[in-house]
């Protein structure tokens, strides 16, 4: 159990029965005990400490069964006030502007002097003898209630008292309400406010329960009774929509104002409506019961009114029908030639002489198909005179001006000029009304247009675009300030240019409905007038988009997994072993919960993520690192405190994603790493000893590409062509020879060669072989002409082995003469392919005359296929036996794929 509750500087002080005197930091944290009771002495005191104080210098005071005690530095203080112990003394401790200390009790009013810490009674008389029951001070007055129905007031400044009756009935305590700039005070079941200068009080709110205190939230500008029945919420009467009661009306379908700002209105009944100045209603009826009034207008400040049986005027509170119809007239309007233009419910606008109120025939000479297609819904005089008219046309679009040299209606979607069709929100447009610039604006089904007194279409909304809650728009308006206002069946709302963003107020905000398409006038004093099935409202467009929030949003507790969380700083550190974290908050607005949204983002963010209506934030399984969360609170208008709340996460990873894991990694890694290097840098040496005996061997291979055979049959073929006088010849063979042994010598000092020298070297070696051979076979070399062959690089002489096997194994031993073909393409991801192909006698018959003749056995082919797989173990090769359809050999063809 607690009571007398006191806040000071963040702190809650309050009196707990089981512990004593004690304060809170904070709701998260345990309280703090200034003074503890203490059941185990025979002083009563020691028990009670009831009616909590905190002064300017932060000392606690309260009071107990017959005095009053402060605390301050751990120190005590007490002082007797009454003879008697009261365990229900009645204490108020005052400070004044001039640092008076007043302490009010049943027994009279004592003043502490802090030089002398002592107390006495105040030196004025009434003051020290009355029974004071509840005290305030407001500015330099201090006010006291006492038991025999008094109302004390005490200027501290000029030290004089007044006095006030405010009953004279002692039955009744009156109790003064604090922290008011008005006199607020209340008995057992009323709160009452009283007028000082008409000695009068007025019922503020009667309550079934009795009162047991009330306080007053100068902030929200509440009241929070506090009963036996409960706690009750009382706030200050909203202003900015006013709601008026038309006795037996149904809805309202039509508003207008007049000069003397009389307010006139229709609801669809043979009664008209006015509501003047001095808050009186007044109804003007039809001689015609059946008579239903649809639609009003002014015109020279004379009223008239458009009806199911003809057009009305009101003049000096009689109602007068001047045009008798027997189709009902929607709208009507006087234009500046005192031409009156009437929209009936059906067929052709028609045009009266509204002085004499004669038919003007003929006067519009639109076709007849133009008033049987359209259905018109609102007719409107712009400031330049033109006449304007809203219809729903199906067939084309809905806005139409006058033309007066041509008597026809003219619709803006025939001036090419302005290029308007792609800007019509709609074909069905419904009412009409002039803003700024002597633009005017329709609204429709699915949006508004904003069009120039010429009829360019300048600004379109359309509602699925702006997300507004329906597209039924019926009344416009545009207000002081530039927004556009429009009524819809969910409510009113008010786009601003400067956001371009849409606001929608509704019946949470004070509308009686949210179905506001029917009556609709928009006053000069920045006031819209609203008619529904409920009556008349009447909108303050300068306060009504206004937030009601305070511009506070306070923390109120954090949860993880089940376990509530205390920083002082909103600043959390957790580890990683949690799944859910719960953020609670408050705007500590007590507003209805469906005004109030809230928004969050991380740090780093640009996007908002919408929370709604509820105060809370969950987090699931964050991961480990630091979050920077930012908060917003904002009303259902769009309106977003600046004041908002900042917590920080950090998150404590598992170890394996500490910083000390990762020293600790890199540590093993980088030994690691060391040993590797020197392993590797070992294995290098091993290689580079290695590489050399590569090198080595394919010297070796390079320096036995030639078979001796070959160069002792070139040697003797250039003999022979000496000994024959062909010295010409020889010279030729001579030369070529000369020059592959020097492309063989100079390739063998590179690993790789291009394989343009590559064919240039196998282009000689054949020539010798096909002149040695007495031109027994001819010989090709193909290759793409996309190859770029001056680039690519291979092994020095690695065709070479296989052109001289199919030389010497399938070509020496053909009766016919042969062919050598040598083929190069580029394959995808860089493969060269290299076929070597020959129309021998293939390896079977090739096979059975090795054993008969003496062996030509080449090396160069086995060591080339060691070489191929040394520089990649990709490179591979293989061998086709060709043959014909009979299955006889027709030749050999050997594959090779190297990698690039």
């Amino acid at each position: 159990m607690t009571n007398h509750l006191f806040t000071s500087k963040n702190k809650l002080y309050f009196y707990s029965s089981g512990k004593g005197l004690c304060y809170l930091n904070s709701i998260f944290q345990e309280p703090q005990i200034v003074a503890k009771v203490n059941y185990n002495d025979s002083i009563p005191n020691n028990d009670h400490y009831d009616n909590v104080y905190v002064d300017r210098k932060n000392r606690v005071w309260c009071s107990d069964q017959n005095s009053v005690k402060y605390f301050s530095n751990s120190k005590k203080y007490s002082f007797v006030i009454a003879k008697n112990s009261n365990p229900s003394l009645n204490v108020t401790f005052l400070e004044t502007r001039s640092k008076e200390f007043f302490i009010a009790t049943d027994d009279g009013l004592f003043v502490w002097d802090e030089k002398s810490n002592s107390i006495q009674l105040h030196p004025n008389t009434e003051l020290a003898n009355s029974k004071i029951i509840s005290a305030t001070v407001t500015g330099n007055y201090i006010y006291f209630t006492t038991l025999d129905g008094k109302l004390l007031i005490y200027d501290s400044i000029s030290k004089t008292l007044s006095t006030e009756v405010i009953s004279r009935n002692l039955t009744s305590q009156f109790k003064l309400v604090d922290n008011t700039n008005s006199i607020f005070f209340y008995d057992k079941n009323t709160l009452y406010q009283y007028d000082i200068s008409k000695h009068t009080k007025e019922i503020i709110q009667s309550t079934s329960g009795e009162i047991n205190h009330i306080f007053y939230d100068d902030v929200l500008h509440l009241f929070w009774i506090s009963t036996t029945r409960g706690l009750v919420k009382l706030s200050k009467i909203n202003d900015d929509i006013v709601s008026l009661n038309i006795p037996n009306s149904k809805t309202i379908v039509s508003i207008v104002q007049d000069n003397e700002a009389t307010i006139w209105c229709v609801s669809k009944n043979n009664k008209i409506y006015s509501y003047s100045k001095n808050n009186h209603w007044n109804a003007y009826q039809s001689p015609n019961i059946k008579t239903e009034f649809e639609h009003l207008f002014l015109k020279n400040n004379q009223l008239y009114a458009t009806a199911n049986d003809g057009l009305y005027s009101l003049t000096n509170g009689v109602l007068k029908l001047l045009i008798s119809t027997k189709i009902p007239f929607k709208k009507a309007v006087i234009d500046e030639n005192n031409l009156l233009w009437i929209i009936p419910s059906k067929g052709a606008i028609r045009v009266y002489d509204a002085v004499s109120f004669k038919e003007k025939k003929e006067y519009i000479l639109n076709t007849s198909s133009f008033w049987s297609d359209n259905t018109f819904n609102d007719i409107a005089v712009a400031p330049n005179g033109r006449i304007w008219l809203a219809s729903w046309m199906p067939k084309d679009y809905g806005i139409s001006y006058f033309d007066n040299k041509t008597h026809l209606f003219v619709q803006i979607n025939s001036l090419i000029q302005f290029k308007n069709n792609p800007k019509f929100v709609t074909d069905y447009y419904n009412r009409i009304a002039f803003i700024n610039n002597n633009n005017i604006i329709f609204s429709g089904y699915g949006g508004w247009n904003i069009v120039s007194p010429e009829g360019e279409i300048l600004h379109s909304l359309n509602t699925d675009l702006y997300k507004v809650a329906n597209d039924h728009i019926e009344g416009i308006s545009q207000d002081s300030k530039g927004n556009i206002w429009f009524a819809c069946a969910e409510g009113l709302n008010q786009y601003n240019f400067k956001t371009n963003k849409v606001v929608n107020v509704s019946s949470i905000d004070g509308l009686v409905t949210n179905d506001i398409t029917y009556g609709y006038f928009a006053s000069k004093n920045n006031k819209l007038m609203i008619g529904t099935d409920k009556g008349l409202q009447i909108i303050d467009l300068n306060n009504i988009t206004k937030t009601k929030l305070i511009n506070k949003l306070e923390l109120t507790a954090i949860i993880k997994d089940g376990t509530y969380l205390f920083s002082k700083k909103n600043e959390y550190h957790l580890d990683y072993k949690f799944t859910e974290l719960t953020i609670l908050f408050s705007s500590l607005s007590f507003s209805e919960k469906e005004k109030i949204i809230y928004r969050y983002q991380f740090k780093g963010e640009q996007k908002w993520n919408y929370l709604g209506t509820i105060p809370k934030l969950s987090l699931i399984k964050l991961s480990p690192g630091n979050y920077d969360i930012l908060i917003q609170a904002g009303d259902n208008l769009g309106n977003w405190q600046k004041k908002s709340l900042n917590i920080t996460l950090k998150i404590t990873p598992p170890f394996y994603n500490s910083l000390w894991f990762f020293i600790l990694l890199f540590l093993l890694l980088a030994s690691i790493g060391f040993f590797a290097n020197r392993y590797l840098v070992k294995q290098e040496k091993i290689k580079g000893h290695l590489k050399r005996k590569i090198k080595d061997v394919e010297m070796q291979t390079l320096r036995s590409q030639m078979n001796p055979h070959f160069l002792f049959n070139s040697l003797n073929s250039i003999n022979s062509f000496i000994i024959q006088q062909k010295s010409r010849e020889a010279s030729s063979y001579l030369t070529t020879f000369s020059k592959l042994m020097r492309n063989i010598l100079e390739n063998s000092r590179h690993e790789t060669i291009t394989l343009e020298k590559e064919l240039e070297t196998l282009k000689m070696y054949l020539e010798l072989e096909a002149v040695r051979l007495e031109y027994k076979f001819d010989y090709e070399i193909v290759y793409d002409k996309n190859l770029e062959v001056e680039s690519i690089k291979i092994p020095p002489l690695i065709i070479q082995p296989f052109a001289e096997n199919a030389i010497w194994h399938g070509l020496h031993n053909k009766k016919e003469k042969g062919l050598l073909k040598i083929v190069v393409q580029n394959e995808k991801n860089s493969i060269l392919n290299i076929k070597i192909i020959d129309d021998g006698i293939g390896r079977k018959a090739s096979a059975l005359l090795k054993k008969e003749q003496v062996t030509h056995k080449s090396y160069g082919i086995n060591i080339t296929i060691n070489r191929l797989i040394l520089l990649n173990p990709k490179n591979n090769f293989k061998i086709i036996d060709l043959v014909d359809d009979q299955d006889n050999a027709t030749g050999t063809e050997v594959e090779l794929q190297i990698y690039l």
